[in-house]
């Protein structure tokens, strides 16, 4: 894919066109970046995108010598002008996402992660801290449920507190945390991430350079457990399957340290515990990792998996910008919809066809396709046409922005819903209130004599 040609991608999104309409229940007219959008299928370009930059990004991990990474690293002429290979492209993707220019430094893959049937006894990880501490639940109510799960935790121990940031996700990582020992002393671990770099591999790279400034330490009393806090459920989900199950040299340099830390019997208990809820070491980690995200990035190494996010998301987000203004664009501005959970397929397709533009209950669109002709006008794409008014309100044409936003006979349906007449094309976001509409208009349609 990252060498086809202009031709070969559209056959390809020709296709990708069919799925979607099977999925949404568009029809044919509806513009093709609406119909993928609704679909949550990006275009072919984007992902030709990122399979060249992951192609680029596994070769690079390959060990110096290796006639991939050879191949990876050279820069021979091209053959054909308008031929682009996995090479050139992977670096203009890599290019367009690193905004700082600075060569970049690709994470080693990892051979062996050990023998499954080796294990590390001693460490516990915990995902929980009870009810009180769903995401859902008030600041105060998670701060009382995690400090009330920390305090079944031995108080005579080496605490640790992590936390990692990174900048939309993806850029510019950083890992910090503070490690409070028995005595009341406290050392503080800033760390540099990656410039491109995710949220959990941040959260990792803290995890480590505290675990090693730990073993680090000088007088270090080993007979007391070591207590580490974190607010990543995903970083601690991925050392949870255990040392054999890493996939990354990240990951399986915190289960050599685990087990250093271990050896002597000292146990070791890895808590999650939630975010920004007023928990003073977690508040201070997350300072620490914002610091630590301003420290120089370029000798430290970035991942595939990161590459492959990145890139995703700068082409996802240059393709929504190539969008042309219009009812589409202004409902979702900078954002994208997630899917359509109504069990009820007719009303997912009303929601669809709505936001997209081109629904099969207007008369409107109807009369434009010429499946509603009338004798004066059997066809037509005039808004002012007779034939095109709303059925309901008979003022303009009925459109789904006039549906949605405008109709005088759904006004109480809108204030009763969302609390207010006067919307602006954003509430299309909710897709109960468009489906609510929806049902108000063929309802309306139903009173006054027409087959909804």
């Amino acid at each position: 894919m990252p060498a086809a040609s202009a031709s070969h991608l559209e056959l390809v999104d020709r296709e990708l066109r069919a799925a979607a309409r099977v999925i949404t229940g568009c029809p044919a007219s509806t513009p093709a970046f609406a119909l993928l959008s609704e679909a949550g299928m990006p275009a072919a370009c984007t992902r030709r995108s990122v399979v060249a930059a992951r192609l680029l990004g596994l070769a690079m991990s390959l060990p110096e010598g290796d006639p991939l990474r050879a191949l990876a690293e050279s820069t021979p002429p091209r053959r054909l002008k308008t031929t682009t290979g996995w090479r050139d492209r992977g670096r203009e993707a890599l290019a367009r996402v690193c905004r700082g220019g600075a060569p970049l430094t690709f994470e080693a893959r990892l051979a062996t992660a050990g023998p499954p049937w080796r294990d590390v006894p001693g460490v516990t990880i915990v995902l929980e801290v009870g009810p009180g501490g769903r995401r859902d639940c008030h600041p105060d109510t998670r701060r009382e449920a995690a400090e009330s799960r920390l305090a079944e935790l031995p108080a005579e121990a080496t605490w640790i507190w992590s936390d990692g940031s990174a900048a939309d996700g993806v850029l510019n990582g950083g890992g910090g945390a503070t490690i409070i020992s028995p005595n009341g002393d406290i050392r503080e671990v800033r760390v540099a991430a990656g410039a491109l770099c995710s949220s959990t591999r941040a959260e990792l790279f803290a995890l480590r350079a505290a675990l090693e400034e730990l073993l680090n330490m000088d007088g270090r009393d080993t007979s007391l457990p070591t207590v580490v806090c974190t607010d990543s459920m995903a970083a601690l989900a991925l050392l949870r399957s255990g040392p054999a199950a890493q996939r990354t040299p990240l990951a399986a340099d915190i289960w050599r340290l685990l087990a250093a830390l271990t050896e002597g019997g000292q146990p070791v208990t890895m808590q999650w515990v939630p975010a920004h809820c007023g928990l003073p070491g977690n508040e201070r980690a997350d300072a620490l990792a914002r610091e630590a995200s301003a420290l120089p990035q370029h000798d430290t190494p970035i991942d595939g998996g990161t590459i492959c996010k990145a890139v995703a998301r700068d082409a996802a987000r240059a393709w929504q910008q190539s969008w042309p203004d219009g009812w589409y664009r202004a409902i979702w501005a900078d954002r994208r919809p997630g899917p359509v959970l109504e069990a009820d397929r007719a009303v997912a397709v009303d929601i669809h066809q709505l936001r997209a533009g081109h629904w099969s209950g207007s008369a409107q669109y109807l009369h434009r396709i010429g499946r509603r002709p009338e004798a004066d006008c059997p066809q037509c794409n005039d808004m002012g046409c007779p034939a095109a008014r709303c059925r309901v309100c008979r003022e303009e044409a009925d459109t789904p922005r006039h549906v949605l936003l405008r109709c005088p006979a759904l006004a109480g349906r809108r204030l009763r819903r969302l609390g207010n007449i006067h919307l602006e094309a954003s509430m299309a976001r909710d897709d109960g209130a468009v489906a609510a509409l929806a049902a108000g208009y063929r309802a309306q349609l139903s009173l006054i004599g027409y087959a909804p």
